[in-house]
């Protein structure tokens, strides 16, 4: 096995570069999606994960289809590379998840405000139409 690659690079690289290309649409719709659409801190962290994604996407497939044990310093080095960057994008996923329990915790409290707002202005409403007709 030693100076073979983990995986055929006939394989590997093709499909390296079909995910590249769908993270690059992927991170080019993120820039042409409207500001509205997407809260900013969700964006930001999403494009983070997208750069980080496209930056891993070559070397894990250097790793998988080119890289071998026949140079084991490079061989170590560019797995301790991808799961560095396997890592990074973790715990930005991590990240973007509490974000969005963050988002929902404050869009929640904002319908409840609302709600309150709108029951007291009906009841106020409903209490002076009473007083009126007395």
């Amino acid at each position: 096995m030693d100076g073979v690659p983990i995986a055929p690079t006939w394989f590997v690289l093709p499909l390296a570069a079909i995910a590249m290309i769908l993270q690059a649409g992927y991170l080019l719709a993120l820039r042409e999606l409207p500001r509205g659409r997407m809260p900013p801190s969700r964006r930001r962290i999403r494009v983070a994960i997208g750069w980080l994604s496209l930056f891993a996407i070559p070397i894990s497939a250097y790793g998988f289809g080119i890289a071998t044990t026949r140079d084991p310093g490079t061989f170590a080095m560019v797995w301790m590379v991808i799961i560095a960057l396997i890592a990074m994008i973790l715990m930005l996923a991590v990240l973007d998840t509490i974000n969005t329990m963050r988002l929902h915790r404050n869009e929640n409290d904002r319908l409840h405000k609302d709600f309150r707002t709108a029951l007291r202005s009906d009841i106020d409403g409903h209490q002076r139409k009473k007083r009126g007709s007395k």
